[in-house]
């Protein structure tokens, strides 16, 4: 059996960062992957005649500047977009916007006693969202906690954000357990404006515009864009693949040992103390750290035995929220198609289909039912493809589709081709020219992302980013730390502290927790 100082499961964005991390130190870092592949569900596939491209992930849009000065990710030529995209609002009352990128900066299509008051509403957006950005960068609080350091830093953050004013301070109070349809309808009144919002606020959540707390949803988003109100939100113009090739390139040159087509079946457990794991083919490992960057529903349900785990703990884990509600359906087309007919279609753009709140909000009331949404809505990217294949010229649009259930009241066999064909009309709406340019579509829902990617629910997010699943909440206090009750034992993954997405603070936190451990 051999050894190793670190295992790591799951070389996802976080497991590849916490693995490079820990093998900085000097630690000798063993990092295992059931797929072919690292990226996890940022991972490239084959799509089409040897085309490859991420199939879930759309953009690599709010990954953590720590992650990159950290890791020294710049010496990969990674190259920084700014700026980020401006996004094409969508309607079919001839109320379409062009809201500027860094979020609305600008606003085209909307009245100048609008745009005042939104810019009024975004500076108050962006000055509250200081709370998540300062929070995500921090070790939460947990419940064995041994130092003050943790404590003290979130006294200091909520002191700080005290000292902004008390007006700030309570306004914020106020908001935070508001819906984003109260707060956008008491300033707003353009419909695909409002539509905009109310979709950023709740993708990848089970809230629609009119629950309380969705609010939270687009703190949340906005705290991934910046780290301060004056500074640029972070993307990378060579999208998600450069990023997830940086960070593979950064654990190699650091010496991690990579094993692909390895699944954990179990891990390897004495006295409450984590030795080692076991693989489907049998094959064992020991290590004095182990880190899971897979679900913590994935890692404790079906990698620990459960009589490991206290009768609390499992039935906290077992009720974590977890099933995913969006898909994404990608599409080869043989070229750029014009937008109505004329003007082409801009790679530069996001082009989103919501076109008022009241859509936001009809298709979570599908969701609540397990039905298919009457009108999806959705956000669409395009992206040039310049490979030396046949397909040299075409283009792929990247599609993801809001409030898709994970379970389908009817049948998703006979429902999979009806909500693309919905999507495609839709798009067909303002691009004539879209459906019979087609060279290739597929559709993966929620319940096969959890088949293919190996998790539960399909949730992008590994569990529900919500109130209740929130800083020293997530996935529960008991494991908010990123340590469990099982010494030697770690998780790293989206169903921790901050959050999904390319964020990567998940795994940059539970590294330097891990290397705070060891120097005591």
């Amino acid at each position: 059996m051999k050894s190793y100082d670190v295992i790591v499961i799951g070389a996802g964005h976080n497991g590849l960062i916490v693995a490079s991390k820990l093998a900085a130190s000097g630690r000798s870092v063993l990092l295992l992957e059931a797929s072919e592949t690292y990226g996890g569900m940022a991972r490239s596939e084959v799509l089409f005649e040897g085309f490859q491209a991420p199939e879930l992930a759309s953009n690599a849009v709010g990954i953590s500047k720590d992650v990159v000065k950290d890791l020294g990710l710049n010496k990969y030529e990674l190259l920084f977009n700014e700026d980020g995209l401006k996004t094409v609002g969508l309607s079919l009352e001839n109320d379409s916007i062009i809201f500027g990128s860094d979020f609305g900066k600008n606003v085209k299509g909307i009245r100048e006693d609008e745009f005042k008051r939104w810019k009024e509403l975004r500076k108050k957006f962006f000055n509250q969202s200081h709370l998540f950005q300062k929070l995500a960068s921090q070790i939460p609080v947990g419940r064995n906690q041994k130092t003050f350091g943790s404590k003290a830093n979130l006294i200091v953050t909520a002191a700080k954000l005290r000292l902004q004013g008390k007006e700030q301070f309570q306004e914020l109070l106020r908001m935070i357990t508001m819906c984003t349809a109260d707060l956008v309808e008491e300033e707003l009144e353009t419909s695909s404006l409002k539509g905009l919002i109310s979709f950023d606020s709740t993708l990848g959540i089970k809230l629609g515009p009119r629950s309380p707390t969705s609010y939270l949803g687009l703190l949340y988003k906005l705290s991934q864009m910046k780290s301060s109100y004056e500074e640029k939100s972070l993307s990378i113009s060579g999208g998600v693949t450069s990023f997830i090739n940086a960070l593979f390139k950064s654990a190699e040159e650091n010496g991690v040992d990579f094993v692909f087509k390895s699944k954990v079946s179990s891990l390897t457990i004495l006295d409450s103390v984590a030795k080692g794991v076991k693989l489907e083919n049998g094959v064992e490992y020991s290590a004095k750290t182990i880190v899971s960057s897979i679900s913590p529903v994935n890692t404790f349900l079906d990698l620990v035995d459960l009589k490991n785990l206290e009768t609390d703990l499992t039935r906290r884990i077992k009720a974590l929220r977890y099933s995913g509600n969006t898909s994404k359906l990608n599409i080869i087309l043989e070229d750029l198609p014009k937008l109505n007919g004329c003007q082409n279609l801009d790679t530069n753009c996001r082009y989103l289909y919501a076109p008022s709140l009241e859509s936001v909000e009809s298709n979570f009331n599908f969701l609540k039912y397990n039905q298919l949404p009457a009108d999806p809505n959705f956000e669409m990217y395009f992206s040039e493809i310049t490979s030396e294949s046949s397909l040299n010229g075409a283009v792929m649009a990247s599609i993801c589709i809001q409030n898709t259930p994970y379970s389908l009241k009817d049948d998703w066999k006979k429902s999979k081709e009806v909500l693309m064909n919905k999507v495609i009309s839709t798009i067909q709406k303002w691009a004539p020219e879209f459906k019979k340019s087609i060279l290739y579509k597929s559709l993966l829902l929620p319940h096969e992302t959890e088949k293919k990617y190996f998790v539960a629910g399909g949730h992008w997010h590994h569990n529900e980013l919500q109130i209740d699943s929130l800083y020293s909440l997530r996935p529960t206090f008991d494991l908010s730390d990123y340590s469990t009750p099982i010494d030697g034992l770690f998780i790293c993954g989206a169903g921790t502290h901050p959050g999904g997405n390319l964020f990567g603070l998940s795994g940059l936190n539970a590294a330097k927790k891990i290397l705070r451990e060891s120097s005591k």
